[in-house]
């Protein structure tokens, strides 16, 4: 694989790598902005005829002849081959990483090995005199800190880093996400070996070469534990290995006492069952890189689960959650159930956006908060329509997927105040809301982002009535269920009433009318709203989630279809989808109508289209060689700056995104896996024959593969 910013970092617990073999150098996550990581080095390598050969993560030093990067869900490596000796050398790093074991998935540790092995025959053309072959090799791994740690030696074996990282606050009157109240948090972590010996800084191993790779290598661990550092409400909220981990003497003790172990074998067997897929490199190395690039952004306190939304730093932004939600339903839905019962608290009164009409009505807005501080809402506007319809669809799929429907009782009227601000919001009966339709989509054309009737969330509105009515008839309150029902119906009928447009969904349903820019307030009428009628990728953005349990919105299979692929070939862009095939510049006026991201002519979103193609698979839609163009984006990027999964192309900076981990959705959508345990339903009926992907949602983790 191409060189590029690699992370690993354990789930929630702020520790984690990021490696920039562009830079050669790496930084260690802890609670500060990505930007602000404390950069520092790592030279590890072998020392062959008396030279230091060194991978690319610090600044001096011989580098292989060959370096081949590999990225899996658990690790991360390199490996150099050294020409003239004929030797392969190998840096790894490993995560404790178990879908659904909070205990050994929250563990602050991760393992860093440096192993060899001699080539069985030669690199390419290069002659190797083997009268010159040693029978044994120096491996190293020195740390190369940064200039403001502090390191001292304990013991023989480790080294002691103390530094400090940056827990931040919005200001009351913050200007934008990272106008902060910043305060220094004292860190100590421990670095030391597993195998091996160490000198000042460096930790060195000699290990036989054989021409298989030997059991001995020079390996290390890097532990930490914190204080209580993310604010929820009032409080600051502990970690949750805190309830198994008192300090970081215990964190240390439990890897010495075959912990080290338990993570290598561990990252083996789960890795291995994940990557026995046939879908391709492209989905494999989406897979773990998306995975990193969520785990680099998880919080887990005892109070909840939450997820900063990449280099914006809100906290659990719902559409995120949304697009993300395909892997917690495949593969880990209690993180899911952890946002479900903590959003509800932030819910706003409908009358804010609609007045008298909104009284008794709630609705969900964008955010939990940001930075190190999950207390209220910091986007600048609401997405009322857009957010609300999303926990309404993602509580039912979440009740449905596992059977466990104790979340829609405790907040069954939340789901019932949502669901009258959706009909209170449609100010002329057509059964789609026209009031409160601001969406997520922040560089897109002036039709997708504030159209009044978009198809989006049109086709949201009526997802979430459909959802709506399968909770309700559950709680058997058989009036909302009903009243569910008939708006769907309205939705429906409006929407194949208005919105095809010859051979696929346009983008709005309505052509003409006002729009309103929530940024700014700035309004333009037109007659005929520009790209009302442009192919777009967003028809079925909900319809995903409900494939997954067995639901569907009703729209007509066959136009769906021809959507699909109408919107992909005109979509077409060289890293994926843009939004539609409407190019922004087209726009007269168009200044009054910027959103928050300014102006590109096409922009798209990488993790809209993944969702987008689970859709696709369902119907029998083969988009699976997007993966490819998706990856490229990544290794574009990566390769040249520290961004991680960079969730958009042309023009916009949503970077280390954590969204991308929608591709964990695409395994269940090729086997066409429906699982719905409230009618105690899990068959697959694949609609694109050929496939071989795992499930990933029942699988018993500590069974080899």
């Amino acid at each position: 694989m191409q060189n590029i910013t690699d992370a690993l970092a354990v789930t929630g617990s702020r520790h984690g790598l990021m490696v920039q073999p562009s830079s050669r150098d790496c930084a260690l996550l802890r609670f500060d902005r990505f930007t602000r990581m404390p950069r520092f080095q790592i030279k590890a390598g072998a020392i062959i005829n008396g030279e230091e050969i060194v991978f690319p993560l610090c600044q001096e030093g011989e580098l292989f002849d060959f370096l081949d990067q590999r990225s899996s869900p658990s690790r991360m490596s390199w490996i150099g081959i050294h020409a003239d000796s004929g030797l392969r050398v190998e840096l790894e790093f490993s995560i404790p990483f178990r879908p659904r074991d909070s205990f050994f998935s929250t563990i602050p540790v991760f393992l860093v090995q440096v192993k060899a092995h001699r080539l069985p025959g030669i690199f390419r053309w290069k002659a190797r005199d083997k009268s010159k072959d040693v029978p044994e090799l120096d491996l190293f791994c020195e740390l190369i800190p940064h200039e403001s740690w502090s390191v001292t030696e304990e013991g023989e074996q480790g080294l002691r880093i103390n530094w400090e990282s940056i827990r931040a606050e919005m200001k009351e009157d913050f200007k934008d996400a990272w106008d902060t109240i910043d305060e220094a948090v004292a860190q100590e972590d421990r670095l030391w070996q597993l195998s091996g010996e160490r000198e000042g800084l460096r930790f060195s191993q000699r290990v036989p070469l054989a021409e298989q790779p030997g059991e001995a290598c020079l390996s290390l661990a890097w532990a930490t534990w914190s204080d209580a550092v993310l604010k929820v409400g009032d409080r600051l909220s502990p970690f949750v290995y805190t309830e198994h981990f008192a300090s970081l003497h215990e964190v240390c003790s439990w890897v010495n006492d075959g912990g080290a172990t338990q993570i290598w074998k561990n990252a083996l067997r789960v890795d291995a069952r994940i990557q026995n897929h046939s879908l391709g490199a492209a989905v494999d190395h989406l897979l773990a890189y998306s995975l990193h690039s969520w785990m680099i952004n998880t919080w887990w306190v005892k109070e909840r689960f939450s997820v900063w939304e990449g280099n914006c730093y809100f906290h659990s932004t719902v559409d995120v959650e949304f697009t993300q939600s395909p892997f917690y339903l495949c593969v880990w839905p209690e993180l899911l159930a952890s946002e479900l019962d903590s959003w509800p608290e932030f819910s706003l009164p409908g009358s804010d956006i609609l007045g008298e009409a909104g009284a008794d009505t709630l609705y969900l807005s964008h955010d939990c908060g940001a930075h190190s501080a999950v207390t209220r809402q910091i986007y600048d506007h609401d997405m009322a329509v857009e957010e609300s319809c999303n926990y309404l669809i993602l509580s039912c799929a979440y009740w449905k997927r596992t059977g466990d429907d104790q979340l829609i009782h405790k907040h069954q009227e939340t789901l019932k105040a949502y669901l009258r601000f959706l009909n209170a919001a449609d100010t002329t009966g057509s059964g789609v809301p026209d009031k409160g339709v601001a969406n997520t989509i922040d560089d897109a054309s002036p039709a997708v982002q504030f159209g009044t009737e978009q198809t989006y969330l049109s086709a949201k509105t009526l997802c979430a009535y459909v959802a709506g009515e399968a909770v309700f008839a559950h709680l058997q309150d058989e009036t909302i269920a009903m009243q569910c029902r008939e708006r769907a119906e309205r939705a429906r009928s409006h929407i194949e009433a208005n919105g095809w447009v010859e051979d696929h969904y346009g983008v709005l349903l309505e052509r003409s009318g006002d729009l309103v820019n929530p940024w700014t307030g700035e309004k333009m009428h037109c007659e005929e709203i520009p790209g009302w009628n442009a192919a777009h990728i967003y028809t079925l953005n909900a319809q995903a989630i409900l494939d997954l349990v067995g639901l569907d919105s009703g729209l007509r299979p066959d136009r769906l279809r021809s959507d699909l692929k109408v919107a992909s070939e005109r979509c077409a862009h060289a890293y994926g989808n843009t939004h539609s095939d409407f190019a922004n510049m087209e726009i007269d006026q168009h200044e009054s109508m910027l959103g928050l991201a300014g102006v590109a002519a096409n922009p798209g979103w990488i993790s809209m289209n993944m969702l987008r193609d689970i859709a696709a698979a369902y119907r029998g839609v083969d988009l699976r060689q997007l993966a490819q163009q998706y990856w490229e984006w990544q290794c574009t990027t990566n390769s040249q700056e520290a961004r991680m999964f960079f969730e958009t192309f042309g023009g916009n900076n949503l970077s280390f995104y954590p969204r991308g981990v929608a591709i964990w959705g695409l395994f269940d959508a090729v086997n066409g896996r429906v699982r719905d345990l409230s009618r105690g339903l899990d068959e697959q009926r694949p609609a694109i024959p050929g496939i071989r992907a795992p499930e990933l949602l029942t699988v018993d983790w500590n069974e080899e593969s």
